[in-house]
């Protein structure tokens, strides 16, 4: 599994997308988007792509229980494109992620998890830094 979870990264950071096919289950769940298949996930990383141009994912961690496995990666990129309304703010960032994809006969068919959103709003201004108490 590990060598999938690379080559999905991979393909991200490549801007390969339709190598992602491959990798996909047809039935594909995705539980934290909600969204099935595998061109739903392809939309996401090029809107993603759109506004971080530059964008890499690392992975920094791996786990792997019987057909799963959890990966902790960091994103990076600089905000220089719209994303989701937001206009660019030419901000780099650097955020984790937390997913746990299961396989089948080497294929992904479902993932949990996700990107820390709230970071990423703080770290391109669009919420303020929490301050302590």
């Amino acid at each position: 599994m590990r060598d999938q979870i690379e080559r999905i990264y991979q393909a991200i950071n490549s801007q390969d997308l339709d190598a992602l096919d491959g990798l996909f289950s047809d039935d594909y769940l995705d539980h934290a988007e909600g969204h099935r298949g595998v061109e739903p996930f392809k939309q996401q990383m090029r809107m993603f792509r759109a506004a971080f141009p530059d964008l890499s994912i690392s992975i920094d961690d791996t786990v792997e229980a019987g057909d799963r496995i959890a990966t902790r990666t960091t994103v990076t990129g600089t905000h220089t494109g719209d994303l989701m309304g937001i206009p660019p703010t030419q901000r780099p960032v650097v955020v984790s992620a937390v997913d746990i994809a299961r396989f089948v006969d080497g294929k992904a068919v479902e993932r949990w998890g996700g990107l820390d959103t709230f970071s990423l709003m703080v770290q391109l201004g669009v919420i303020p830094v929490p301050q302590p108490a």
